[in-house]
């Protein structure tokens, strides 16, 4: 589904969206990533809403892209190249892109950050889902590890779960743009899907989530219990 994003938008825009994806890192974060903050395939980031800094390693593919377009020592330099490209821009552009190809659901920038966490739960679990995406609390990590569940069920927070997909460069735009946005996604890391999850791992990962909701629940209610219980005696 992203091949398909990247081929309806602006060739800038699409990259940042990429980037999202294959670093997990929030659009604002990607947008003010300067040329300085890349070496070789290694970016650096300072997060603009925690203050903590990471590194992720990133695709040739996607390095060899961005400083083809950086400029002003700004990997995504902004229209009148005195200030970084918005989030805003990029919203725009995703929404039009899901509009044209008739996506259903509240597809945005972050969903990019959502599906990154998926496919990191799958391959390395729960606890490194929170360290890449630098969460305090497991909570909010299960949110992201579990969006294509929570999606699933009956669109709960409004969401939509886009799965990341190998591209095999047939996708085309239809302006003729001199770089096809399709060929953003070859021979990269579009994301850590491998192909459709295993039944059983995916009940597993139900089991999980509903265990640690049961508890949450059992934890606010069993106070309240225990005062009617004492009440009743």
């Amino acid at each position: 589904m992203y091949n398909k994003l990247y081929a309806a938008m602006q060739y800038e825009n699409a990259l940042a969206l990429r980037t999202s994806l294959e670093t997990g890192w929030r659009i604002d974060d990607v947008l003010h990533l300067r040329v300085s903050d890349l070496k070789g395939r290694t970016l650096s980031c300072v997060s603009m809403k925690t203050g903590k800094p990471d590194k992720k390693v990133i695709s040739a593919d996607l390095a060899k892209r961005l400083l083809q377009v950086a400029n002003n020592g700004r990997l995504f330099d902004g229209r009148f190249g005195d200030k970084p490209r918005t989030r805003q821009a990029v919203w725009r552009d995703v929404k039009k892109a899901v509009k044209r190809l008739g996506i259903a659901g509240n597809v945005a920038p972050h969903s990019a950050r959502k599906t990154y966490a998926v496919e990191d739960f799958k391959d390395n679990g729960l606890a490194q889902v929170q360290k890449d995406l630098q969460h305090d609390r497991l909570s909010t990590t299960l949110i992201y590890a579990f969006a294509d569940l929570l999606t699933a069920s009956e669109g709960i927070r409004g969401g939509a779960f886009l799965r990341a997909e190998k591209n095999d460069g047939s996708e085309k735009t239809d302006d003729g743009q001199k770089q096809n946005a399709a060929e953003i996604a070859t021979g990269a890391k579009t994301g850590r899907a491998q192909g459709a999850a295993p039944l059983n791992a995916h009940s597993q990962t139900a089991m999980v989530f509903a265990e640690y909701v049961a508890e949450k629940v059992l934890e606010r209610i069993e106070p309240l219990i225990l005062r009617l219980t004492n009440a009743a005696r």
